[in-house]
């Protein structure tokens, strides 16, 4: 897997009018400049391999009715009323790519914290480490006195809205980010030795100085942080790739055999 947590300065007053009104401009942008791109970087938008075809993803045609149904759906979504104790239902993979999509247009991006690969493993190969629990639930949490960043970061519903699995998002408000920046302090030589930094040993260093340095932008921006989690799962470029690596480990002269 690969994924990235992009941050964007953006407020959330003017996110919210975005979404809420449907401005030809605005979803022609979208649909011209967002659109590719952010089916490129998330897994909603990969194809699908079957026995004799490959299927595109369902959301590459038709941009502009994707679009605007996904708007529609958002502002539904946005009127409903959820109890405080619940999170609100998932909205559906398009009005996520809309969301995601309007976050980038009209956002500035403030760096991401980038990875080929979303599942890290231990020094041995055998240990699944996972990159919410490990270091945003524990390096980042440990580092800023606030083991719920994390979540706030790439689980929190906005405006009622609310999408998990291959694209997420969170955030924080101006007052969050200056609130939570003076809590800053690096991993000391004893927090190092715990498991969940040593799980991430390799990145969490860089990974940090990425989130600081954004919410430090955001700061000095006077503005509010969205942040958009995008996930893509190895895929391969045909259903015969895929056939010929899972059965590439009980078939070793399985690539003499294809005649390559």
């Amino acid at each position: 897997m690969s994924f990235a947590l992009e941050f964007y300065s953006l407020s959330w007053d003017a996110l919210k009018t975005a979404l809420t009104r449907r401005k030809p401009e605005l979803l022609l942008a979208i649909e011209n400049t967002q659109w590719s791109r952010l089916l490129q970087d998330t897994d909603l938008g990969q194809p699908t391999h079957h026995l004799f075809s490959d299927e595109a993803s369902s959301f590459a045609d038709n941009a502009a009715p994707a679009i605007a149904d996904g708007l529609d759906e958002i502002a539904e979504a946005m009127a409903q009323k959820v109890a405080p104790d619940h999170d609100p239902p998932d909205v559906s993979d398009n009005a996520a790519l809309v969301f995601a999509a309007i976050v980038r247009q009209l956002g500035k991006p403030l760096g991401a914290i980038r990875r080929a690969g979303s599942v890290l493993q231990d020094e041995d190969g055998e240990l699944p480490i996972d990159f919410h629990g490990m270091f945003l639930g524990g390096v980042v949490g440990e580092s800023f006195k606030d083991h719920s960043l994390g979540e706030k970061l790439s689980a929190r519903p906005l405006f009622g809205l609310f999408h998990l699995d291959f694209l997420s998002w969170g955030g924080l408000t101006q007052k969050e980010i200056g609130e939570l920046l003076p809590k800053y302090t690096p991993p000391t030589d004893e927090e190092k030795d715990d498991d969940a930094y040593i799980a991430v040993e390799p990145f969490a260093e860089g990974w940090l100085n990425d989130l600081v340095t954004a919410l430090r932008a955001a700061a000095a921006a006077k503005t509010d942080l969205v942040a958009l989690q995008l996930t893509v799962q190895e895929h391969f470029g045909s259903f015969r790739e895929m056939l010929e690596d899972e059965a590439r480990d009980d078939l070793p002269g399985l690539d003499r055999l294809l005649g390559e």
